[in-house]
């Protein structure tokens, strides 16, 4: 057994050094394992080249980004200076056109200076001479045979000649033949110059005799110009004039005159209608006194706004319609603190005076267009040719001198706004005179409207309770009876609602419902929170039952304890607003009766 087994070992082991002898197929993968080791090893060579050219391009790009970088840096400061030569362009463009704009204002300018020099030099000699003859001391002058009166008549006629369409020339020339006692060459003289501008002429002839003391003709020249004015563009000259007239320097005829037209340019003596007064720019004189009322502050009538409910707003409005003529006469009286029937006492002939030197010195038209033309050159001169920094200077540098005024505005600014025009005290007391028959329409139209909204009595509503009592003051209203029967109410309310308190079974029935099913059904079969929080449950319902059975007490003694409340707060505004009642509808009574203290005050005009 022993030798065969050996043999089968033996036999074994030859067998398996056969199975280990190489195979083709091994050496070939080895061969193909070689070839690959080979290849990689090329493979490698190849990488270890690629790598060294790798580095080559890293350290190009490296140069190649700073040298980009050098150049965006190089980009960058032409870029600021590209910016920097535009705007030193775009300044030097802006500069350029400025300079352009100021050649061309100063060519402008030089021109129309010398068209000014070449069309109206001679004006100013003929102003100056106006302004010579008109004083009083030529005329001694004249009158003590200091002065030839051919020199004056050579001197005028010379004006006439060089300035024919100028109308102080003629002017000047009656005002020479009147030295002369040339009476038929001043009134042809007179003419011409009506022709070319009636009201200045008129103006000038009567300020011209009011200085020499002829006030006769002083009056009736005051009276042709003061119909060749249109009472929607009066000039401002016109406010000089009337402040002369005003003080009397023109004597009392000129101040009838001065009435008597301005009275005919508003026939309606109320005139101040709101369609005459949008028509013609100014302040309906309706709005103006309305401003004047008083206003009821808030905490004022509180008892009597909260007692009349929605009849508040209407009684306010009456009410406060009542004190325009209060309101309108105290502020008369602080404007005028001398009254109205104040006479002027005669002045010293400055208005006059102020008058014709400003009638002399105004520029015609023609001048005024072309002085204004030579004023807005200027500024853009001095602005350097900036057209908008000249605009803004020229549109403050002007003035509404020139502007011409309406009569409308011109009464409304000298009663409301006499900062905006300039006028003295009589001249305004004259314009008051004149806008008074307005103002008095204007206050009665108040009174008629304050009267239509006065109710003769009101309902006063506390507490869903209600009562009619009078407006009329004069009636007196028992507050006790009133009193007692809204207690009275509020309490047979109150005892009402007591009485509506009672054990509500459907919420007692619900609760108890809820209470068994939740502790029977529920909290017997579930454990952990839920447990608790329908125990408590079922006891707040079991609560709630109990409540609604034993809280039927305490709840009426709450209604009675609110009822008792409201009571008393019923009763306490009811007793604020019966005595505000009187109160209010005193006064109103009281501000209906004031328009006759401003018709009172206003009535002396009749003297003036």
């Amino acid at each position: 057994m022993s030798s065969q087994a050996l043999h089968a070992a033996m036999t074994s082991g030859d067998a398996m050094e056969g199975s280990l002898e190489p195979d083709p197929a091994l050496r070939q993968l080895g061969e193909r394992i070689e070839g690959v080791e080979e290849g990689q090893g090329r493979h490698e060579e190849k990488l270890d080249g690629l790598r060294v050219g790798l580095h080559g391009v890293q350290g190009n790009i490296v140069k190649l980004s700073s040298e980009v970088t050098d150049v965006r840096r190089e980009i960058a400061g032409l870029e600021s200076a590209v910016t920097d030569t535009r705007q030193t362009l775009d300044t030097f463009i802006e500069q350029y056109g400025r300079d352009r704009e100021v050649a061309k204002a100063q060519a402008e300018l030089s021109r129309l200076t010398t068209e000014w020099h070449a069309n109206f030099a001679q004006r100013k000699q003929t102003r100056a001479l106006a302004r010579g003859l008109v004083h009083t001391l030529t005329a001694q002058a004249v009158y003590r045979n200091m002065v030839n009166t051919a020199t004056v008549r050579a001197c005028s006629e010379e004006r006439l000649l060089l300035e024919p369409t100028y109308w102080l020339a003629p002017a000047t020339l009656a005002v020479a033949a009147n030295f002369r006692d040339e009476e038929e060459q001043g009134e042809r003289a007179q003419s011409h110059a009506l022709i070319l501008d009636a009201a200045k002429a008129n103006l000038f002839f009567s300020l011209t005799y009011s200085r020499l003391g002829d006030e006769d003709k002083a009056v009736a020249w005051i009276d042709l110009y003061l119909q060749s004015l249109d009472p929607d563009e009066l000039g401002q000259d016109f406010l000089v004039v009337l402040d002369a007239i005003a003080s009397r320097e023109l004597g009392e005829k000129a101040l009838g005159y001065a009435q008597q037209a301005m009275a005919g340019w508003n026939p309606d003596g109320s005139g101040y209608s709101v369609a005459t007064m949008n028509n013609h720019g100014g302040t309906p004189l309706q709005s103006r006194m309305l401003s004047l009322r008083s206003r009821i502050v808030e905490n004022r009538y509180a008892a009597l706004r909260e007692a009349c409910g929605d009849q508040w707003e209407a009684l306010r409005g009456g009410w406060e319609l009542a004190t325009v003529p209060d309101g309108t006469l105290a502020y008369l009286r602080r404007m005028f603190p001398e009254g109205a029937e104040k006479i002027a006492s005669v002045g010293n002939g400055g208005h006059v005076e102020s008058a014709l030197e400003r009638l002399i010195d105004q520029l015609e038209p023609d001048e005024a267009n072309m002085r204004e033309q030579m004023r807005r050159l200027e500024r853009v001169i001095e602005h350097g040719g900036d057209l908008k920094a000249a605009d803004r200077a020229h549109d403050v540098s002007l003035t509404s001198d020139t502007a011409p005024v309406s009569l409308m505005t011109l009464l409304d600014q000298a009663i409301f706004e006499p900062d905006e025009v300039r006028l003295g005290q009589p001249a305004r007391r004259m314009a008051l005179h004149a806008i008074w028959p307005g103002m008095e329409s204007a206050a009665q139209r108040f009174v008629a409207l304050s009267q239509q909204g006065l109710p003769r009595q009101i309902t006063l509503r506390v507490a869903d309770w209600s009562c009619t009592v009078p407006t009329d003051p004069r009636l007196m209203v028992e507050s006790s009876p009133l009193i007692e029967e809204l207690a009275t109410y509020v309490e047979r309310n109150t005892q009402i609602q007591s009485d509506a308190v009672v054990r509500r079974w459907p919420r007692i029935v619900l609760a108890l419902v809820i209470g068994i099913l939740t502790g029977a059904l529920v909290v017997p079969f579930i454990d952990g929170l839920s447990r608790w929080a329908y125990a408590l449950l079922t006891f707040g319902m079991f609560t709630w039952m109990i409540w609604e059975i034993w809280s039927v007490p305490f709840r009426q003694k709450r209604v009675h304890d609110q009822g008792n409340r409201l009571r008393n707060e019923a009763v306490a505004t009811l007793a604020k607003a019966l005595r505000q009642r009187e109160d209010f509808f005193e006064d109103w009574h009281e501000e209906l009766d004031k328009l006759d203290s401003l018709v009172q005050w206003g009535g002396q005009f009749e003297k003036i």
